[in-house]
């Protein structure tokens, strides 16, 4: 989820404050036996130990037509469900969406972290995404970024894909003018916004990032001689809509969103697990 500033090209970044349905789900895997869970949250309530509600105005970043409002980010039912529920609104020509993370409360360093989430239909113009950034002092990009999931880009928007194409990426770089990017995006062949939740699993130790879908492998980073990658990382869920990485920065081209509708992102549960 690159962080931009409206007023700069597509590759500089803000400096960031430190980046009803059906019941069914898909096949949960467990940690592995030496694996110790270090963080898991299934949100029965808003832990705001673990959490923090943002709050930030359209156009903050990434050339984003919402606003995040701290009243967008609730924690309620999903059928048997208690879920942690991101809403996006649109009314009176104003839209406004929910965006929280874990900086300075919850962050950890190498290890397994995943999360199970079920996704609005995106296209055109919702952004849902699940990414970490550096828990430090240092300016974007220089952080680090790692973008495990994210949905509704461009590409996958003009090629119909939208509801199974995804995109992962990390970000790094001395400073926003020498901003660097790896990044893998394609459709993984299965409907991702089919009203199921979906496990999204980031598995991160000093050489590589893997990326897996349903336990299944989708892509792979090698980080061994990068930097910015071997810090403490934060996690981030948020519900942008428009903006850049969707190619739409005109409220009149979103039809994934209408006047007087609301759209809703659900997160059961979020674990984070070290090997012994």
């Amino acid at each position: 989820m690159i962080n931009r500033p409206v007023t700069l090209s597509l590759f500089l970044a803000v400096l960031l404050s430190g980046c009803g349905g059906s019941d069914s789900n898909s096949a949960t895997p467990a940690p592995e036996p030496e694996a110790n869970v270090i963080f898991y949250d299934d949100f029965n309530t808003f832990d705001g130990n673990a959490w923090t509600k943002e709050t930030h105005e359209a156009g903050w970043t990434n050339q984003e037509l919402q606003s995040y409002s701290p009243e967008q980010v609730t924690v309620g039912r999903d059928g048997n469900r208690s879920v942690l529920i991101l809403t996006a609104r649109r009314s009176n020509g104003r839209i406004v969406s929910g965006r929280v993370n874990s900086k300075g409360k919850k962050s950890f360093k190498y290890g397994v972290v995943e999360a199970s989430i079920r996704l609005p239909k995106t296209a055109n113009g919702l952004w849902p995404a699940f990414w970490m950034m550096g828990d430090n002092a240092k300016e974007w990009p220089a952080c680090g970024e790692i973008d495990i999931m994210e949905m509704g880009d461009a590409a996958g928007i003009a090629d119909g894909t939208s509801d199974s194409r995804v995109n992962t990426a990390i970000h790094f770089g001395p400073s926003a003018a020498d901003h660097q990017q790896e990044y893998f995006a394609k459709s993984t062949g299965i409907n991702l916004q089919d009203g199921n939740y979906h496990t999204y699993t980031l598995v991160w130790n000093k050489k590589t990032l893997e990326i897996s879908i349903d336990g299944k492998p989708f892509h792979t980073f090698d980080i061994t001689n990068n930097t910015f990658m071997h810090d403490r990382f934060f996690i981030l869920f948020n519900l942008a809509v428009g903006g850049s990485f969707t190619g739409i920065t005109d409220k009149k081209e979103i039809t994934a969103l209408k006047e007087g509708e609301q759209v809703q992102m659900f997160v059961d549960w979020i674990r984070i697990s070290q090997s012994n």
